[in-house]
């Protein structure tokens, strides 16, 4: 059945009063009584889809950002680049552009330019803290020594080692008071430890090290045995027993005054209680302490007429003279040299 003309203007009318069945995304063509759909980049007509362009790789510049729109997408290049973003994405000099976008009033030293962005330096000592140079704490770090104090200043520090220490502050070594001028006593010994010294008495003193006092051990009772008398010495004591005894193991001996050699080497010495005597030995005159040679050939009569005295360290010798024979003392006979001279031719 042949379509009325009214029927073909509606149909050739359609695309112009929406009537079609096109999809919102399509566009719509009349044709020769009747009409086609054709969708926008994207789709088929009568079911258009929007096309993702920005899942493709590479759409845009590598330094730009895709937005997908329906039916199309922009690129737009990202902060600190300027450019189309399809294909041109150059740097931003900020520091160059805006010279004052790390202002000197803020602590900054100077700006430097990175791709896409800047960086405002800050002087030594100081930190960027997003808005303003920040003081560097350089303590709360433990820069310095653990035997130091540590001084934080605006863009610095200083390290002091503690009394008792020396060194630059970041290396401190302790110090050896006891070698050098310290406070301790003339009685008392200095102890080095870490960081500072103690001062301790010596025994027999009693104090803090640094004012020491003699301890006087004679007022303990029987601290000395019976019969000897308690002399108190610079930190000590000592238990005197009176003359010719020694104090030995908490008790008062006899001194052997012979084993000390008192007497003279001529001399024979004898021990007694608290006592000793040295008598000198035949040949020897003296106290016994001292003993000198007595010269025997010095007395008369020692030896016979006929010989001769020979003075020797505690004794004498009596040699008869030549042309005589016997012992010398009792005896000196003379010698017929003619007889013995006989003797020996006729033999």
């Amino acid at each position: 059945m042949c379509r009325s003309r009214l029927q073909r203007q509606l149909i050739m009318q359609r695309c112009l009063s929406g009537l079609s069945d096109c999809h919102p995304n399509a566009l719509c063509n009349n044709t020769l009584g009747s009409y086609s759909c054709a969708c926008r980049p994207g789709g088929n007509g009568f079911q258009c889809t929007d096309n993702d362009e920005c899942s493709y790789q590479r759409i845009c510049h590598w330094n730009a950002t895709c937005t997908n729109n329906p039916g199309s997408y922009v690129c737009t290049c990202n902060a600190g680049y300027k450019g189309n973003g399809n294909y041109l994405c150059l740097d931003i000099d900020e520091c160059s552009q805006t010279p004052v976008v790390c202002s000197s009033s803020l602590g900054y030293r100077g700006c430097k330019n990175l791709p896409g962005t800047y960086q405002c330096t800050c002087s030594t000592g100081y930190q960027n803290n997003g808005n303003y140079c920040q003081d560097i704490d350089e303590c709360a770090a433990k820069r310095c020594s653990q035997y130091a104090d540590c001084r934080n200043t605006l863009g610095s520090y200083r390290c002091t080692c503690t009394p008792g220490f020396e060194g630059n502050g970041l290396s401190c070594v302790d110090v050896n008071e006891c070698n050098g001028i310290h406070n301790c006593h003339s009685s008392a010994v200095c102890i080095n430890v870490v960081g500072r010294y103690e001062c301790s008495c010596l025994p027999g003193f009693l104090g803090d090290g640094q004012n020491c006092q003699d301890v006087d051990e004679c007022i303990t009772v029987g601290i000395c045995p019976a019969g000897a008398v308690c002399v108190n010495n610079p930190g000590s004591y000592d238990c005197n027993c009176g003359r010719g005894y020694l104090y030995n193991n908490s008790m008062c001996q006899d001194e052997d005054e012979c084993a000390s050699g008192l007497c003279s080497p001529y001399a024979s010495c004898t021990n007694f209680p608290a006592s000793f005597n040295c008598q000198c030995k035949p040949g020897f005159n003296g106290d016994g302490l001292s003993c000198v040679d007595e010269d025997e050939c010095s007395m008369a009569r020692q030896c016979h007429a006929n010989a001769v005295c020979i003075n020797r360290p505690g004794s004498y010798n009596c040699s008869c003279e030549v042309g005589y024979s016997g012992d010398g003392v009792l005896r000196c006979t003379d010698v017929n040299e003619c007889l013995e001279i006989y003797s020996l031719n006729n033999s």
